[in-house]
């Protein structure tokens, strides 16, 4: 008689926690890929973090009491994406550095924009994008003409 294997109602949230990963997927879930991370910070630094080494870029979709901004894009600027996260072997916890990563292929190669926490926003279709920080009280605002390139 073959035994089965019963599933837990459920699963501790420190455990789900220390196991979150972002994956991406450009052929509706047929094949599923962590995300590579960039090949330089936001001050041009190179970043050593491979896939093949357990290392890439994870970023938040989800944050406890809207403490970080999630993932963002907008039908109307095809193929831009912004997001908050970290690079490393999983999704770290909100009190943990982050940065600003945005896409300009719809997810497939990333750059790092700026370090810390941002909220952000996309605008006339693309032409325009506003960030601003979010973990500390500010009065300014950032802005980018070309897509992430120069702020």
């Amino acid at each position: 008689m073959r035994e089965v294997k019963r599933i837990p109602d459920s699963i501790d949230a420190g455990e789900v926690q220390e196991n979150v990963k972002t994956y991406i997927t450009h052929n509706k879930g047929a094949k599923w890929e962590l995300l590579r991370s960039p090949s330089v910070t936001s001050k041009g630094a190179p970043i050593d973090c491979h896939t093949e080494d357990d290392c890439s870029l994870h970023l938040e979709i989800y944050s406890h009491h809207g403490q970080l901004a999630p993932v963002y894009s907008t039908e109307n600027a095809v193929g831009l994406v912004l997001g908050t996260g970290n690079l490393g072997r999983k999704l770290t916890g909100n009190g943990e550095p982050k940065n600003l990563y945005i896409s300009r292929d719809g997810g497939l190669t990333w750059r790092s924009v700026k370090p810390g926490i941002y909220i952000y926003e996309i605008g006339d279709h693309g032409s325009i994008i506003v960030v601003a920080r979010k973990d500390q009280p500010t009065t300014d605002i950032e802005f980018s003409w070309d897509e992430g390139l120069t702020w």
